[in-house]
């Protein structure tokens, strides 16, 4: 999120300077600044190139790059060529030139620890950190971050020292380090308050409500919420207290008015390449659209992005966008599209989520076969010596009795160092499973939140109840997860337990005092994997979901939901049946419930079949051939 703030605002500083007629600028206008800040001292010069930078960045990026690349050529002396490296990289940063950019940040760093410019140093560093953590690279970020942070504090910059604590802090959140990023983005708040009244307060205010409330810390983010409030009801006492902070940062109100003002900036960010500028804007802009029932429009504007990132490695750009084609597709009811981009962003995940995996086991692989190669080099060294001491010894027999007890003991201990390394990988092994459904729950959590988020920007009941419902099967899969991180058996989930909780969960969503029904839950404990839990307790939801919407009338009294599931044989058998009105004449098979659950049907090789009771009501069965009882 910061990330999109900062380009917007500066496509908007931009987009004032594209509309003002600047000086034209050549080599020979260049030549001749040359020629006068020769004359002048350190701080003129850098006012001189500062100046010099802005009439060139207007230009189009194949005439400004040739001459930013002909100033540095031509620079009178090393201190306007380090002031020429930093202008010319924060222009290429801005295009969307990152490799360049450190290019030529490193040439700065260089020439100012040469030059001993210690202000210089210090930005340099935190220029190329920041140029590494938008090319998610946390490593090279913190080592220039530790770097700049001891300058900074020497300096007793304000703004230096409050830039390095949040670029630390995006490092460690980067790296999900939680705890580490929490305490940078304090002390970067905490050393900005210093100063009353500083422009960025309600910049890094949101910064921290946004992350608070992505990492769950309720109390925190309430806290800074308050003060974000407080914040622009100071500043903007008009404004009223309701509304987001992001409204006073992206204005997305749905007028003709922004949607003009946004497609400006859209196609000022295509002329110039900047690919993140673009992103952003055409996110917001679709927002925009789909608040006036202009879906189609959404969708025409971002399917070309798709095609933009195709050719880059932006993945998490690319995860984004599907997700949000596939919510747009899924509001002009075009479920197939809606699937087929959902389909696309979980195949996308998948593949990082799988790549990482792969990077944490080859580490281990790597540490396992050091350990190896050491113990090798110890046995050997230990048989050398136990050679010697038997060449040694005076008494034949007692040589032999002693090799025999030496060896024997020696063979123990190193069952023992095996049987304590096997132990130890699979405690680690044990550790990293856990984690990946710590990190699954969590991503299920944020979608969970963000569906609950747009559903609250919703007026349309329609809309809020599909949206609703789409967050319990979300809700589904996170108490899945959630019940693997919390205990010692990570492969495997206990039926009783989790049927109580999902539907537990599941009424406390759908009913009122008004329309209370009354359950009843027959459960066989049993232990099955995550790959048979899933689909079977999302089926379920699916089915409670549909009985609590449709099954009873407003008149009926006592409404009662009963759900059976045994084992029967070489099948698993779920029940779900109610005492309400019965079965319609027709079951609405194209519907997005309806699909759902025959596509995880398929899955588990099940049947599903529905009927009315013998006396009143709906049964709905379902029997499944394929599950992995683990117990």
């Amino acid at each position: 999120m910061p990330f999109m703030i900062r380009s917007i605002l500066l496509l908007c500083i931009l987009l004032v300077a594209l509309n003002s007629r600047a000086q034209s600028v050549d080599r020979k206008y260049i030549d001749s600044v040359s020629v006068s800040i020769s004359k002048l001292d350190k701080e003129n010069v850098r006012v001189q190139l500062k100046q010099l930078r802005n009439k060139i960045e207007v230009l189009d990026k194949e005439d400004a790059i040739p001459l930013f690349e002909y100033l540095l050529e031509n620079s009178v002396s090393s201190f306007a060529k380090m002031i020429v490296c930093g202008e010319y990289g924060a222009y290429l940063v801005t295009r969307d030139i990152p490799e360049k950019a450190m290019e030529y940040f490193t040439i700065g760093l260089a020439l100012s620890e040469d030059l001993n410019e210690t202000l210089d140093l210090m930005w340099f560093h935190v220029n190329l950190a920041n140029t590494y953590i938008f090319q998610n690279r946390p490593d090279e970020a913190m080592d220039h971050l530790n770097s700049a942070e001891p300058l900074a504090v020497d300096l007793e910059l304000v703004d230096a020292i409050t830039s390095i604590n949040y670029s630390k802090g995006m490092v460690y959140e980067s790296i999900e380090d939680y705890n580490s990023a929490t305490e940078r983005y304090l002390k970067a708040w905490d050393n900005l308050n210093t100063v009353d009244d500083h422009p960025e307060k309600g910049f890094y205010l949101y910064v921290l409500v946004d992350y608070f409330k992505r990492i769950g810390e309720i109390t925190q983010q309430a806290k800074f919420t308050e003060i974000l409030a407080a914040y622009y009801q100071k500043r903007q006492p008009e404004t009223p207290f309701t509304h987001l902070p992001m409204n006073h940062i992206f204005d997305t109100a749905a007028t003709e008015a922004n949607i003009l003002r946004y497609r400006d900036v859209i196609r000022v960010s295509d002329s110039l390449g900047a690919l993140n500028a673009l992103l952003y804007s055409s996110l917001s802009l679709s927002d925009i659209y789909l608040k006036s029932n202009l879906t189609e429009d959404a969708i025409d504007l971002l399917l070309p992005i798709i095609k933009s990132l195709d050719t880059t490695d932006r993945d998490q750009q690319k995860m984004a966008l599907y997700g949000k084609l596939s919510s747009l597709y899924e509001t002009s009811s075009d479920y197939k599209n809606a699937l087929l981009y959902k389909n696309l962003e979980a195949e996308l995940r998948d593949t990082l989520v799988s790549e990482k995996t792969k990077k944490n086991v080859a580490e281990l692989e790597v540490k396992y076969d050091l350990q190896t190669k050491d113990r090798k080099l110890e046995q050997q060294a230990a048989s050398q010596k136990l050679l010697y001491w038997i060449l040694g010894s005076v008494f034949v027999i007692l040589g032999i009795i002693s090799f025999f007890f030496v060896k024997n003991r020696k063979k123990n201990q190193k069952l023992a160092r095996q049987k304590k390394l096997l132990e130890a990988t699979v405690d680690e092994k044990n550790v990293l499973l856990k984690e990946t459904h710590h990190r699954v729950k969590n991503s299920f959590q944020i979608v969970s939140s963000l569906l609950y988020l747009q559903s609250e920007n919703m007026e349309d009941t329609e809309a809020q109840r599909a949206i609703k419902e789409a967050q319990n099967r979300v809700k589904s899969m996170v108490l899945i997860h959630q019940k693997l991180y919390n205990k010692d058996q990570l492969v495997g989930i206990d039926t009783r337990e989790y049927f109580d909780d999902l539907t537990k969960e599941i009424f406390e969503s759908h009913q009122d005092d008004g329309n209370k029904v009354d359950y009843k839950l027959n459960v066989e404990s049993m232990m099955l994997d995550i790959e048979s839990i899933t689909p079977i307790g999302l089926i379920l939801n699916e089915l409670i979901t549909n009985v609590l919407k449709h099954a009873f009338d407003s008149l009926d009294s006592e409404r009662q939901l009963d759900i059976d599931f045994q084992k029967d044989g070489d099948e698993l058998v779920l029940t779900v049946s109610d005492n309400g009105k019965g079965m319609p004449e027709e079951v609405l098979e194209s519907s997005f419930g309806i699909k759902l659950m025959k596509a995880l049907a398929k899955k588990l090789k099940a049947t599903l079949q529905f009927e009315n009771a013998p006396v009143k009501g709906t049964v709905a069965t379902l029997n499944v051939s394929r599950y992995n009882l683990l117990s």
